[in-house]
């Protein structure tokens, strides 16, 4: 007191932005900043006094309890919330899926015809509402914590989305590598977009660091806001424009769906047979070999019924060698030294195949396979010869031989001849072995197999395909008072084997149990048979006054038929749409309205159905799904510790409603609720076991918020023929985490403080900062501390860059980012998770300093 006491409080600290009245000192100290920066007296989440948005529920009686027990408690519950965002992130999925899936008719000009398409583009669903989808929680938990705050900003928010990334980049691309069985791949088909997606999410996390750290430290200004946000849909452009072809970084390629277990070399191609005289074009042997590297589905079925029904694995038997793996180039398995001697005695024979790969058509009827012997042709020499089955099988593809073959003295060449069974069914190409054993000498000496003892034969199918199609695209249908039943001709041409497709029918505006009845089958067309029928039922309904559409699709052609490409559906689908006509009669208003009202409300009641199973199958184990089989002890405990989220979630609506929508928003809703409890659990945990918010960011609430995505990853990845669905959108996903999740919260908060001005509430919060002369001066400035957040940002970026590198290697060595061989697979994942675990040391080591650093003494 007094005024020494008030010189001597200068001369220690310097000149004051404070003011004084009769409850003592206000403001803040700016001089000596190295003694007082980061000391503030703000309360803490888990101290008295202190709370988030929602918790602690039991308040300071709560913030008494020992802090042991407290973090116990908090980890559990928090793991708790991971499991409620979870559920509720699917019931989101669910309502965006809804919304995208939705198809129309367009007039094609020049094939003048209707086509159905899609009303979303697949790569703007992908980068607007599947990526808010799997994103939703890190996006949402940015923006609750902002308005949270006061509009201040936290750390929670930021380095989630930062964490999040790392975790997505990183782990979610390491598990996907791993999923792959050996030896097959997943590339990536929309290379420019991916390109796209890559670049700008290297730039997008480059830009928070300039934003936080360069171009004004530590400041968010309100352009860099807008900007920030407005580049969400400069990317969303930009990839739109590389989908559609008008960015082309590479020049579209036919990817196969799969690579196949066999996918000829350059060394193969230059000695299919021409050595020994087989009369193959170049340009018969080109279509068909390149036929044979696309990996139908039809081809997976049959191969996981080859396993179940006759035992037979993907992998070839041991002892012979195989040049033909899903990895080009790789190695072939090598071919183990035969039997005998390491070094025989001189004089020897040696026994041989002439060449180690035969390609012969289906049609050729008897193939020859030359062998050969070297060294001593003086001796008389036997050797015993099988076959054996690859994707060919005996009887049904060729007809196996087995028997001893007699070299006479100066015998150089023998002649193998297997019989090739021809059908009328396309298939795809496959193949067999030929494999040599026990070479000997009849009278004394030594003979032994030469380096090429299996021979392969591939077997290429030279049917014609059948292409199947329907007369029309659109069927026209008179509302009746009772059921139709309506007859669908389906017609083939081309191939004269047997084949098949699936069908079903799909909602467009009639709905499914009120206007039609479902149908779904299998259409078989039997050997020269040309046409099939299938039949949809129109059920009883009121008079419309609009046109009422569902659609009958075709898919999954089985035996190599393809769908005609100048039809709806393209090649790979048929889609006939049928439209139920109402009745031309005059009527008045009021019966028209509530015809009209009739339709909605036949909509309404499905929903309601729907809405009221919702509440009953989360009651259940697995939903009530009776194919899912008895529930395992794991899937039990789930779904006790899921129910109260089953049955709280059950609120809201289907998808059946507004197209979609009301669940589309209720369900945000619903994550922005879990979101805040999220928030405030996170700060608790961290503030009980004294770990800053940016570690518990970078490791809890992003493993937390990314699990879900790891486990759709994975499945997609296995399932899916490329790549896309499983890592391709990483990169927009990242991306659209910076423009959304960082853009919207910086928009408002600097448009906030620049309209509020320098409070005192703003001027106390960061009176203790070394910065606070500089930035409490002009308008109010929404201040985001870069400096843990920008060494994060620089590391990710670093790791970000190695992955992509690592996966454009990976491509170009084995043909796709995605499986390869076992060994590479491994060291890959591994690479990726150092990767991961460098990140999350270094980031958390540098926060930890910063804490220390910044804690009043």
């Amino acid at each position: 007191s007094g005024s020494s006491g008030e010189n001597a409080f200068l001369r220690e600290f310097g000149s004051p932005r404070f003011r004084r009245d009769d409850s003592g000192w206000h403001g803040a100290v700016t001089g000596r900043p190295a003694l007082m920066s980061g000391c503030t007296s703000q309360v803490k989440i888990c101290e008295q006094g202190g709370g988030g948005i929602i918790l602690p529920l039991l308040g300071e009686a709560e913030q008494e309890w020992r802090k042991g027990l407290r973090a116990v408690l908090y980890l559990l519950g928090l793991l708790w919330l991971f499991l409620a965002v979870a559920t509720v992130s699917d019931i989101f999925m669910s309502a965006i899926e809804e919304i995208t899936s939705k198809k129309k008719r367009v007039w094609n000009s020049t094939s003048e015809r209707y086509f159905t398409v899609k009303v979303w583009n697949d790569t703007v669903a992908n980068l607007t509402l599947m990526a808010l989808g799997s994103s939703a929680p890190e996006i949402l938990l940015s923006v609750i914590e902002l308005l949270g705050n006061g509009f201040f900003s936290g750390d929670l928010g930021p380095s989630t989305i930062v964490g999040s990334a790392a975790f997505n980049l990183f782990c979610i691309s390491a598990v996907c590598v791993m999923a792959i069985p050996d030896n097959e791949i997943r590339k990536i088909k929309d290379v420019n977009v991916y390109i796209v997606t890559a670049v700008i999410s290297l730039l997008a996390y480059l830009w928070l660091y300039v934003v936080v750290s360069v171009i004004s430290e530590d400041i968010v200004e309100i352009f860099e806001g807008i900007l920030t946000f407005f580049f969400f849909p400069l990317l969303v452009g930009l990839a739109f424009a590389a989908d559609k072809g008008y960015l082309a970084f590479i020049r579209s390629e036919v990817s196969p769906q799969h690579k196949a277990k066999f996918v000829l070399t350059d060394e193969d191609v230059a000695r299919l047979g021409k050595d020994n005289g087989w009369q193959i074009s170049d340009e018969e042997l080109n279509q068909y070999l390149t036929s044979s590297q696309r990996m139908s589905k039809a081809a997976y079925r049959k191969r996981a019924l080859g396993r179940l029904l006759h035992g037979k694995h993907e992998v070839p038997a041991a002892g012979h060698r195989n040049n033909f793996s899903a990895v080009v180039p790789s190695e072939g398995v090598q071919l183990p030294a035969p039997p005998g001697p390491v070094a025989p005695p001189p004089p020897q024979s040696l026994i041989l195949f002439g060449s180690e790969n035969f390609v012969v058509l289906e049609s050729v009827g008897l193939i020859r396979l030359p062998i050969c012997r070297t060294g001593n042709l003086s001796l008389t020499v036997m050797v015993d010869y099988e076959c054996r089955e690859g994707l060919a099988k005996a009887k049904d593809d060729y007809e196996a031989v087995q028997g001893t073959l007699v070299f006479l003295p100066d015998e150089v060449e023998k002649i193998i001849e297997v019989k090739i069974m021809q059908d009328e069914m396309p298939e795809d190409n496959e193949d067999f072995y030929v494999d040599l054993s026990n070479p000997r000498c009849k009278d004394g000496g030594f003979a032994s197999l030469g380096p090429i003892a299996t021979a392969r034969v591939i077997i290429v199918d030279t049917d014609i395909p059948s292409v199947i199609y329907t007369d029309e695209d659109c069927i026209n249908v008179p509302e009746a008072s009772g059921e139709k039943q309506v007859p669908i001709t389906v017609r083939r041409k081309d191939g004269c084997g047997a084949c098949s497709c699936k069908f079903t029918t799909e909602d467009g505006s009639a709905i499914e149990g009120r206007d039609y009845a479902k149908a779904e089958g299998e259409i078989f067309f039997e050997q020269q048979q040309l046409t099939a029928e299938l039949v949809v039922t129109i059920l009883a309904t009121c008079a419309y006054d609009d046109n009422q559409e569902f659609r009958v699709i075709l898919s999954e052609p089985t035996h190599g038929a393809t769908f005609d490409a100048n039809t709806d559906g393209g090649a790979e689908s048929c889609i006939v749409t049928v439209m139920i006509v109402p009745n031309q009669v005059s009527k008045d208003i009021a019966s028209r309205t509530m015809r009209a009202l009739g339709v909605n409300w036949q909509k309404t009641q499905r929903g309601n159905e729907n809405w009221k199973e919702q509440f009953s199958n989360a009651l259940l184990v697995n939903g009530g799904d009776d194919e899912a089989g008895p529930a395992s002890g794991i899937q039990w405990c789930l779904h006790i510790l899921t129910l109260p989220w089953k049955l709280f979630f059950a609120i809201i609506p289907p998808v059946d409603y507004c197209g979609g929508w009301l669940c589309f928003f209720i369900s945000l809703v619903f994550i922005g609720m879990v979101t805040a409890l999220v928030s405030d659990l996170a700060g608790l945990v961290g503030c009980v076991l004294d770990m800053p918010d940016f570690v518990t960011a970078i490791t809890l609430v992003a493993l937390g918020t990314s699990l879900p995505d790891t486990f759709a990853s994975k499945a997609a990845a296995e399932q899916d023929p490329f790549a896309d669905a499983s890592i391709g959108n990483v990169t927009g996903s990242n991306s659209v985490n910076v423009f959304l999740g960082l853009g919207l919260p910086w928009a408002i908060g600097s448009i906030y403080w620049a309209v509020m001005g320098r409070t005192e509430e703003w001027q106390a919060k960061y009176a203790g900062q070394a910065k606070f002369e500089s930035w409490d001066v002009g308008d109010g400035k929404f201040i985001v501390i870069g400096g843990d957040l920008g060494y994060s940002v620089v590391i990710f970026s670093s790791g970000a860059f190695i992955t992509i590198f690592l996966l454009f290697l990976r491509r170009k060595a084995f043909g796709g980012e995605l499986g390869g061989p076992r060994i590479f697979k491994q060291v890959t994942a591994v690479a990726l998770v150092m990767v991961w675990v460098v990140y999350v040391a270094l980031s958390s080591a540098k926060s930890l300093e910063s804490a220390s650093a910044a804690n009043c003494r």
